[in-house]
């Protein structure tokens, strides 16, 4: 049987989480966030839509929502260590694989320079957010292509250079080889999700965050370690990220 080995967070020195809308990254990851700022790693947030349509309120304007959200993510953020933040702002519930989503992400991995790369995991099952779907496979491409010094030549000669990730990383995944005790970090994630009060307030933080503990104690379970919260992520090696060997089971 062919082995590859799950790269290792211990030898990531720089992450950059990549999010749909503002709030995924502590969704998904707010602990993992808290944890590796508190071991001194660089942590960068790229958030891919401007969030304008997370409101049901017809009183607000689309502009006063992205405002909102903007502001939230920055102090959700920053309550976690994270201080380096990067907006493309394409239109929330609008996003589509096109060249510019392409050719932007690539820019910032290329700026940004991370070791490893987080993102929503695309083949989630029955996942039916397209902004969820288009960021994770896209993600995924630029992450693959940013080393290439083929692919959208023009930004070398803007002064960006090629740049090979060590690692692709996925949270809210169904299929995890990853577990990260996140004891002495949980409330630091649950009070970062309720920064977002434009998206969580009542019963539906409390279903939420109500959720994601259950679901963190499940994933401890599953590690069958004596930690009692666990975030789970499906790490590969870019190698894997193509059918030549992606068809490999990690």
């Amino acid at each position: 049987m062919i082995q590859f080995e799950i790269p290792s967070l211990h030898k990531m020195n720089r992450a950059l989480f990549i999010q749909p809308h503002p709030d995924d990254n502590e969704i998904g990851a707010g602990a993992l966030v808290a944890k590796l700022t508190s071991e001194g790693k660089e942590v960068h947030y790229l958030t891919v839509t401007d969030g304008g349509a997370g409101s049901i309120d017809a009183s607000l304007s689309t502009e006063k929502v992205i405002e909102t959200r903007k502001r939230e993510q920055k102090e959700a953020g920053r309550l976690l260590g994270v201080t380096d933040f990067h907006w493309l702002g394409f239109p929330d519930e609008h996003l589509y694989d096109s060249e510019e989503l392409r050719k932007s992400l690539v820019s910032v991995i290329r700026k940004v320079r991370p070791d490893i790369i987080f993102t929503v995991d695309p083949w989630l099952g029955y996942e039916t957010h397209m902004d969820h779907i288009i960021t994770g496979k896209v993600a995924s491409f630029a992450a693959r292509m940013s080393g290439n010094p083929r692919f959208y030549p023009e930004q070398l000669q803007e002064g960006m250079k090629p740049h090979q990730i060590q690692a692709m990383a996925y949270y809210t995944t169904k299929h995890p080889n990853t577990f990260i005790n996140v004891d002495k970090f949980w409330e630091d994630k649950i009070r970062a999700i309720q920064v977002h009060k434009s998206q969580f307030s009542g019963e539906h933080l409390r279903f939420v965050t109500d959720y994601l503990t259950k679901k963190a104690v499940q994933n401890a379970k599953q590690a069958k370690e004596s930690y009692r919260y666990a975030e789970c992520f499906k790490i590969l090696p870019p190698l894997l990220l193509h059918s030549n060997v992606g068809a490999i089971n990690m």
